[in-house]
């Protein structure tokens, strides 16, 4: 809890193992948030909304196989609040209207600086 608030539960979505293990570290080291779940992939992913509804997804803009688009949208009828996540510096596309934003995936040097960043950009958002 913070603040008498329950803590945010977060569901991570990226295929690659590593990363998914920088932004379990990302998540839990944030105050106010909870992780909730990860998934290697969009069908993961549904399981893990089905079985726990997250209250704040982060999902990384390129999976292999299902497009993360696909995925935003039943995300987005179901009114779960989601988070892109890249490695892309300067993206070419503009986050999906209607999704939280973009957030640059954390590295083991900055993380951190990540923890108060997302902290600050969610609080902004009013999640936290």
């Amino acid at each position: 809890m913070v603040g008498g608030q329950p803590a945010l539960d977060v569901l991570i979505v990226d295929d690659v193992d590593e990363m998914r293990l920088l932004l379990e570290q990302l998540v839990e080291g944030t105050p106010g948030l909870k992780l909730s779940g990860s998934a290697r992939n969009t069908w993961e992913a549904r399981l893990e909304t089905q079985r726990r509804r997250p209250g704040l997804v982060l999902l990384d803009e390129v999976l292999p196989g299902e497009a993360s688009l696909d995925f935003w949208d039943e995300l987005r009828r179901d009114q779960i609040p989601v988070l892109w996540v890249t490695s892309v510096e300067v993206p070419e596309h503009e986050v999906p209207e209607g999704s939280l934003g973009r957030l640059m995936k954390p590295t083991w040097d900055s993380l951190a600086q990540d923890q108060l960043s997302l902290a600050r950009l969610l609080r902004s958002l009013k999640l936290l």
